[in-house]
């Protein structure tokens, strides 16, 4: 559906995390696999960069809201993600738990994160109600938002800093673990509850078919609900178009209307009706390449090029929308206005330059 150009104006900000953020080792390889992706290449070379304080996916959307953050703490992405998962916010504390398994490496335990193992629904709420029948008397209630998305809540609030799980995916864990003051403490815990899933018969019927066994959980982003300054008054967003729960618990709590990710930028046209800000997150590059399928990256790239970026560039230049911001997640942010397409003099640069750049 066209726009006509008197309608008023849409902006459209795109969430990127997994395009420019990857390992700089991994970079080159995976961009060469790609190969070439003329539109994002054609953005990147037009767009202007500037500096943005957010380096990974959760601290960028969280900035986008102007969240008011305690100092000194994990980001709250549990408390938020569980609003984007259950449409209601958190009451307390509130921790990712999520269930990760440990594979022996010499004297090392390597977290393999909840992709690898394949969990179903009814398997993770069988293990759940094995800990929480253990851990009932220390004020623990786990919740199974998904397979691979738990939730455990506490009325009182532990002195920790987390890892985030993205941090420690495919490594050693032994330098991630919880710390603070009650540090000590929950690495007894988190012995407990390995012992608890050790001994599941979830786990015994797993082992016995050859599926990994769930020997861990992986606790991080833990936090009371955030205060959201725009909550009470307009948020700085119309719509938010997010697939993932911390996109769609940050529109719970700001009051903005929040819809499921469109499969594309010519659906996302047809549906973006509202004028104003709106905001896409495309978290697949992220997934992909945390669960180490760098084919499923290189089909992911190949179609944002193809299904989000080409269209996006051709309504910027049809008038349909007004602006195209894109957050790579690794702190910069770039803009690309109908007065930047005219750059004609800047040359295009492979991604891969491009990502070694920023």
């Amino acid at each position: 559906m066209g726009h006509d150009q008197h309608m008023p104006a849409r902006r459209c900000t795109l969430v990127l995390p997994g395009l420019l953020d990857l390992p700089s080792v991994e970079h080159e390889s995976a961009f060469a696999q790609a190969g070439r992706l003329p539109e994002l290449e054609w953005f990147f070379s037009r767009a202007q960069k500037q500096a943005f304080s957010g380096a990974d996916f959760d601290t960028v959307l969280f900035a986008l809201f102007d969240v008011v953050l305690p100092a000194d703490s994990d980001l709250p992405v549990a408390a938020v993600g569980y609003a984007g998962d259950t449409g209601q916010p958190a009451t307390g504390w509130c921790l990712r738990a999520d269930p990760v398994q440990l594979i022996p490496d010499r004297d090392q335990l390597v977290l393999m994160g909840p992709e690898s193992l394949s969990l179903s629904q009814t398997e993770a709420d069988l293990l759940v109600s094995d800990l929480n029948k253990q851990f009932a008397q220390d004020g623990w209630r786990i919740e199974t938002a998904s397979p691979t998305r738990w939730y455990l809540h506490q009325s009182d609030a532990p002195r920790l800093r987390t890892y985030r799980l993205t941090q420690v995916r495919g490594r050693a864990i032994g330098q991630y673990l919880p710390v603070g003051e009650d540090g000590k403490q929950w690495h007894r815990l988190m012995n407990e509850v390995q012992m608890v899933l050790h001994t599941s018969v979830v786990n015994r019927e797993r082992q016995a078919t050859g599926q990994p066994p769930v020997s861990s959980l992986w606790f991080w982003g833990g936090g009371e609900t955030p205060e959201i300054p725009s909550a009470n008054t307009d948020s700085p967003w119309h719509q938010v178009w997010s697939n993932e729960p911390v996109g769609q618990g940050l529109a719970v709590l700001s009051n903005t209307t929040g819809k499921a990710l469109p499969e594309n930028a010519a659906a996302w046209l047809d549906a973006a009706t509202l004028p104003g800000e709106h905001l896409l997150v495309l978290d697949d590059l992220s997934r992909c390449w945390q669960s180490g399928e760098v084919a499923g990256w290189v089909q992911q790239v190949q179609a944002v090029n193809r299904e989000w970026m080409s269209p996006l560039l051709n309504a910027l230049r049809r008038n349909e929308i007004d602006e195209l911001m894109l957050y790579a997640c690794n702190g910069n942010r770039f803009i690309l206005s109908r007065a930047g397409l005219r750059r004609w003099w800047r040359r295009k640069k492979s991604l891969a330059v491009t990502a070694a750049r920023v």
